[in-house]
């Protein structure tokens, strides 16, 4: 087997992340799949800044990439994250309308996946019906994310959102110890660390649903998390 045929078999291989795309079968999108680049990024690397130029679109098949905004006052918030088979939508939106890029994206984790270039991604836009409807999905979708985050924020307590997310945290780790600091959470729903400590501090002590340890967070009562969080709306 050739070079280029295993690097094709290599590409085919994590666009296998992204089912809808592996489905579709055009020469258009066939053709910008054997032009795309692969990507190995490592964690904690900025792949883009507020304001930045976007001149590609990055298909995720391995890893998470984080993406925040950070107020004038050093505040930040994370907007999303993009996970193997996602899209970023502000690329998609950057790209498609050519406007600097809206955040900043940091690897949570190391990276890898395929690029494509932003003429790539017009051509694909324009000629591939399968990619065209792949784009238009994500960018629906990420709108109701968009929107419910916003509801979050304007209409939840945050002591609630902060059981929410502990909930969600212990339900994914499927383990009873998180290793996350009060700092990270305070970025995660957009509050001060000071904030962060105080809550948690009532969570450990007046509910007892955990218990604090230095960069961790025990499990004490999911059900007691769950109840607070007024589970139905996790």
């Amino acid at each position: 087997m050739s070079a280029a045929s295993e690097e094709l078999d290599r590409k085919q291989a994590l666009l296998a992340a992204f089912p809808s795309l592996s489905a579709v079968d055009d020469p258009v999108w066939a053709g910008i799949v054997e032009e795309a680049g692969i990507v190995e990024a490592p964690q904690g690397m900025v792949m883009m800044c507020k304001g930045d130029p976007c001149n590609n679109l990055m298909l995720i098949s391995d890893g998470c990439l984080r993406v925040h905004e950070v107020s004038e006052g050093g505040r930040e918030i994370v907007l999303y994250r993009v996970n193997p088979g996602d899209l970023c939508v502000l690329s998609l939106t950057s790209l498609v309308d050519d406007v600097p890029y809206g955040a900043e994206a940091v690897n949570e984790t190391p990276v890898t996946g395929l690029v494509i270039s932003q003429s790539q991604f017009q051509t694909a836009l324009a000629g591939s019906a399968g990619f065209r409807n792949f784009v238009l999905s994500t960018l629906a979708r990420r709108l109701c994310d968009v929107m419910s985050l916003v509801e979050e924020i304007a209409f939840r307590r945050l002591d609630n959102r902060l059981a929410c997310t502990l909930y969600q945290l212990f339900d994914k780790s499927d383990a009873d110890t998180l290793k996350i600091t009060h700092q990270d959470l305070a970025k995660e729903l957009g509050t001060s660390r000071e904030v962060m400590s105080r809550l948690l501090k009532e969570f450990e002590q007046s509910r007892g649903c955990i218990r604090l340890r230095r960069g961790a967070i025990e499990l004490v009562s999911k059900d007691g998390l769950a109840d607070y969080a007024k589970r139905d709306f996790c």
